[in-house]
């Protein structure tokens, strides 16, 4: 009814203000009984073709540029329909039904500015989604007591520092009062945006931005001599499912190969704590990202217990609204009128917050003793449908209605649903009550070698190499359960 109201006063008005300008705001000689008259035609008219168009189909917050010759066929229809009235009805006193030509054209282009300016203007005031209310659960509470004390006054070392995770990890850290923050990404223009983005009032030289690849043996080596952190916080990884699937060889040597190196080199160094974060899709691996950071567990674990380093990784499921995730483009597609595009209807996904993955992270970098497989609670998994028609719906309109969903069929690499393994058999409680420590053995120094042979010789072959062989390479119990997409 609002949406009626509205653009019939825009009609009604783009009518009258064309008859003040066509007679300079003066009373026409006829006066203005029959310009009034004319009113319920122009409504009639312009209420018909907008119908014929499909403009009353879209919600009032939702045009765009692809929406625009819609509306603007649909008032040059009702322009036309009213030069014809002229030719039907030639009585000069029949002022509502043949209204000047100039008026006629000047009330065509006012409606069409006010229709669009009104729901430009309804666009603005589509209300913000805000993520927390995807999780369907409370989140979990970021920088506590314990990790404040932990890091208050240490070193601390974060890769991907430039990434959605990453730089929450930054921000939380410095809450807790560092005494220096070590910031590597091997973009530059990240790294910019974070620093930039920064208090200005933070101590000089607490903050040192590190362009670099990480896996640079001699590099790294040069820096964690020099620096000598307290903790080393992986964050850095290649995390696209579909993107990875199509380059096999650059997830290998980045996810698996170059986490190896820097974890060698932290434990040469003598670096205190090294916490790796992983991800579920690691759990049953069959995407290339899923094994290449399952092979990035094995070396990590591989090394503690051998070295001062107290080694531990910290797996958890999707964060929303990261860089790359799914949350992002659902908004730009509800934000352009839609469709929104899902794979699946089955799809599920466990999600988790950025603050809150970040804050678990550093939570579970204070239980490390070393060698801890550590695996986060993050409630049950949410359908991906269930999150796009609350984002629709958040934003004020109706799925289906404003917004049509599409699904597109299941992506290479990807899973129904991903495994967390948190029943008893599989894992064992913390002090903390989100956090878990896997049970799975971990592999032996002779297997995690052969594995980095293997490796290192896969991720020679460059592009010759093949997603199927990647796959032979782990042979953990349940792997042959999963079906490969």
């Amino acid at each position: 009814m609002k949406r009626f109201l509205a653009d019939s006063l825009v009609l009604g008005a783009a009518y009258v203000v064309a008859f003040l300008l066509r007679f300079d705001f003066q009373t026409p000689s006829f006066g203005w009984g029959p310009v009034l008259n004319g009113l319920p035609m122009m409504f009639v008219i312009g209420w018909s073709v907008l119908a014929v168009f499909g403009c009353l189909r879209l919600h009032s917050g939702l045009v765009t540029l692809k929406t625009l010759p819609r509306f603007a066929c649909a008032i040059g229809m009702m322009v036309l329909i009213q030069l014809l009235m002229r030719w039907i009805w030639d009585s000069p006193e029949a002022v509502w039904l043949r209204p000047p030509i100039s008026v006629t054209l000047m009330a065509g282009a006012l409606a069409l500015l006010g229709l669009l300016a009104l729901r430009y203007v309804s666009r603005l005031q589509l209300r913000p989604i805000e993520v927390a209310d995807l999780l369907g659960r409370d989140e979990s509470e970021v920088n506590t007591p314990r990790v404040c004390a932990a890091f208050k006054g240490k070193t601390v070392l974060i890769t991907g520092a430039g990434g959605s995770i990453g730089s929450e990890l930054v921000r939380q850290v410095l809450a807790a009062e560092p005494k220096r923050l070590l910031l590597l990404d091997i973009s530059e223009a990240a790294l910019y945006v974070l620093c930039e983005s920064l208090p200005d009032s933070l101590p000089d030289g607490i903050i040192v931005p590190l362009v670099g690849d990480c896996g640079d043996r001699d590099w790294i080596r040069s820096i964690l001599l020099r620096e000598k952190p307290d903790f080393l916080l992986h964050a850095a990884a290649y995390k696209h499912v579909p993107m990875l699937e199509e380059n096999p060889c650059a997830a290998l040597k980045n996810n698996a190969l170059a986490t190896r190196t820097l974890a060698e080199t932290a434990a040469t160094c003598g670096v205190g704590t090294f916490v790796l974060v992983s991800t579920d899709k690691a759990v049953r691996p069959v995407s290339v990202l899923g094994i290449t950071k399952r092979l990035a567990e094995i070396f990590v674990q591989d090394l503690d217990g051998r070295f001062i380093t107290r080694f531990c990784a910290v797996r958890f499921g999707n964060v929303l609204d990261s860089s790359g995730s799914a949350v992002p483009k659902f908004r730009r597609q509800i934000q352009q009128g839609g469709p929104v595009t899902i794979t699946d209807p089955r799809m599920k996904r466990y999600f988790m917050t950025i603050p809150e993955a970040s804050g678990l992270v550093l939570q579970a970098a204070t239980l490390a003793q070393g060698g801890e497989l550590f695996v986060l609670d993050m409630g049950r998994p949410v359908l991906m449908t269930q999150v796009v028609e609350t984002m629709i719906r958040r934003s004020g309109l109706t799925p289906g209605r404003d917004i049509a969903i599409v699904y597109t069929g299941i992506r290479p690499g990807e899973k129904l649903e991903e495994s967390l393994d948190l029943d008893a058999e599989t894992t064992a409680k913390t002090e903390h009550n989100r956090i878990f420590v896997s049970r799975i053995p971990r592999c032996t120094q002779a297997e995690t070698e052969a594995l980095l042979v293997q490796c290192t010789a896969l991720a020679a072959e460059e592009g010759a190499l093949d997603v199927r062989r990647l796959r032979t390479v782990l042979h953990e119990e349940g792997n042959k359960h999963n079906e490969v997409v």
